[in-house]
């Protein structure tokens, strides 16, 4: 009985081995080709909230989503390589570890002056979320990333 524990053991752990070492060699090094992959792995959500109005604005894989109304799937357009790049640069000049500590410049939203409004952004598989801000009125270090958003949203019709 010891002896089959014993074998069972060492086959066991040689398996454990060789899934290691299969796992490691597939690591590939980051590439001209691989960063390009990675910036399409964005994910942008906007929305804008307040008891009359409502809007959700997703950008992803060179498109964007806008809904006007929480219960209607919304609209799609696809981004030309011009707005994307333009919209990653936004994201890029953006200091994305300092988002979630950014002050709101003013506070309509509290007494329902302007919708409330959130930015998220995922970028390789990590989150990054701003405090809540008036719709319209966003920090100034994200405001030219949260104007191109919305002027490429209002070219959804």
């Amino acid at each position: 009985m010891k002896y089959i524990t014993l074998l069972l053991s060492l086959l066991l752990l040689s398996t454990c081995k060789t899934s290691s070492q299969t796992a490691t060699s597939d690591f590939e090094p980051a590439t001209e080709t691989n960063t390009n992959i990675a910036q399409s792995n964005v994910v942008i959500n906007y929305s804008a909230i307040t008891r009359g109005s409502f809007l959700e604005i997703k950008l992803e894989n060179q498109q964007i989503l806008v809904k006007k109304d929480q219960y209607t799937p919304g609209k799609i357009l696809e981004l030309s390589d011009t707005e994307w790049h333009i919209l990653l640069d936004q994201l890029h000049n953006t200091d994305l570890d300092a988002l979630a500590t950014l002050e709101p410049p003013s506070n309509k939203r509290a007494y329902d002056g302007a919708a409330s409004a959130k930015l998220t952004i995922l970028e390789d598989d990590l989150k990054y979320s701003a405090p809540e801000f008036d719709h319209g009125n966003p920090n100034p270090q994200i405001k030219p990333l949260v104007d191109y958003i919305l002027s490429l949203a209002k070219k959804v019709e």
